[in-house]
């Protein structure tokens, strides 16, 4: 009866068309079994790893692999100038059981290899292991994906706040996310949109042309720092609006800015099927032009009075606060049939907690401290098309859908 040896064949060399197809043939001829292959591609330089399966014994392999790896591959190698590694395959035993996977997102100008062993480290120290590391994006912007396997017993929310600490120790936005099929099919976005969608809040530019920007200004930041309810704090500043002829408004209309990035990734989400929205504790005037400029599936935010012609100071109906914005996500994902774990929110200011809170992912972006601690994710980053990497999609991925745009 013949015996079967594992042996792992490590393949190092500068990467061209047809290595795998040539090796691969080789290997053919001894009748060798491919039990798993992994491959990377560094810059010019390519690393194969291949767990097979030969018709030989253990006491026979000892004696060399040569006389059990056809020729013909030895051949090639040199042929190619590639170096080979025969090792005997030893399984991995683990000191645990290690049944959770992770995706641990990892978001920097520059992510320095020091930043990486530090990151490295705290998931190691916590039992879970690395088992690969892919990237998903370089240039102005590097994004690596971590796949951790961790041991039952480490809650996602320690491995969340041992690397949170860890990203503000390196200046890299780390996002830690279970490993699932929910992770990498969303179907729904719902962003703020002061400061999140666009660059700007708009209140504080309605209140310029009063001449009370100061004033409001001030109320602003207080309340999306949570020290001031949201809904009164609303009120009183529309209030030192009013008198403003309504036709005013589309000065500021004309200067909103979008978020870079913001145009890129709705267009994207658009392609892959995502339905979109906007809650916003903001004003119809504006969002409802911004529904209609990218073409969104929804947008919600406050009404403004207006009579002859001009503000009253007043808003029609509820206040759309931080229980409006969470109920108004629940609301449309049950409208569009789409799980919660399906759901993704995007916000900076204390009235999108409890948003971000419901969401299957609820992010941070360039958000106030109290927001940043409470969120899934913080994005420090000045894109808001950095998202995408939190789905899991390379840069290469997307390129032909960007012709489009």
């Amino acid at each position: 009866m013949t015996q079967n040896t594992e042996i792992l064949l490590t393949v190092t060399g500068l990467d061209r068309p047809g290595i795998t197809a040539t090796l691969c043939r080789c290997l053919g001829e001894v009748e060798a079994e491919l039990l798993d292959i992994q491959q990377v591609t560094i810059a010019p330089l390519l690393v194969m790893a291949l767990h097979l399966r030969l018709p030989v014994s253990a006491q026979q392999l000892e004696s060399g692999p040569a006389g059990y790896l056809p020729p013909s591959l030895y051949k090639v190698a040199y042929e190619m100038e590639l170096s080979l590694k025969v090792q005997p395959y030893r399984p991995v035993e683990r000191a645990m059981p290690l049944e959770l996977l992770y995706a641990v997102t990892c978001l920097a100008p520059k992510i320095n290899p020091a930043a990486l062993g530090r990151i490295s480290a705290t998931i190691s120290d916590l039992g879970a292991n690395i088992e690969r590391i892919t990237r998903l994006a370089d240039g102005d912007l590097l994004a690596l994906e971590l796949t951790v396997r961790a041991p039952a017993q480490l809650e996602h929310s320690k491995l969340k706040r041992a690397l949170f600490a860890v990203s503000n120790e390196c200046r890299v936005d780390i996002a830690v996310q279970p490993e699932s099929l929910y992770r990498r099919s969303k179907r729904l976005i719902v962003l703020d949109v002061d400061s999140t969608l666009i660059q700007h809040e708009v209140i504080d530019e309605v209140a310029r042309l009063v001449g009370v920007e100061d004033k409001v200004v001030a109320i602003t930041a207080e309340a999306m720092a949570g020290r001031l309810n949201f809904a009164e704090a609303l009120r009183e500043r529309v209030n030192l609006l009013s008198g403003l002829p309504v036709a005013r408004l589309d000065e500021v209309s004309i200067q909103l800015q979008l978020t870079p990035g913001a145009e890129r990734l709705i267009f994207i989400l658009k392609k892959l099927g995502y339905k979109t929205a906007i809650v916003s504790g903001g004003f119809t005037f504006f969002t409802d032009q911004l529904k209609e400029r990218l073409k969104l599936d929804y947008a919600y935010a406050n009404t403004l009075e207006i009579e002859n012609g001009c503000l009253t100071g007043r808003v029609l109906g509820p206040i759309i606060d931080a229980k409006g914005k969470a109920r108004l996500l629940t609301e449309i994902a049950e409208r569009e049939g789409i799980e919660m774990a399906q759901t993704l929110a995007v916000g900076d200011g204390a009235n999108d907690l409890l948003m971000l809170e419901a969401a299957g992912l609820g992010v941070a972006f360039n958000a106030k401290p109290i927001v940043r601690e409470a969120a899934d994710f913080s994005i420090s980053q000045p894109r808001l098309d950095v998202l995408l990497y939190l789905i899991g999609i390379r840069d290469y991925e997307v390129q032909g859908l960007e012709l489009e745009l």
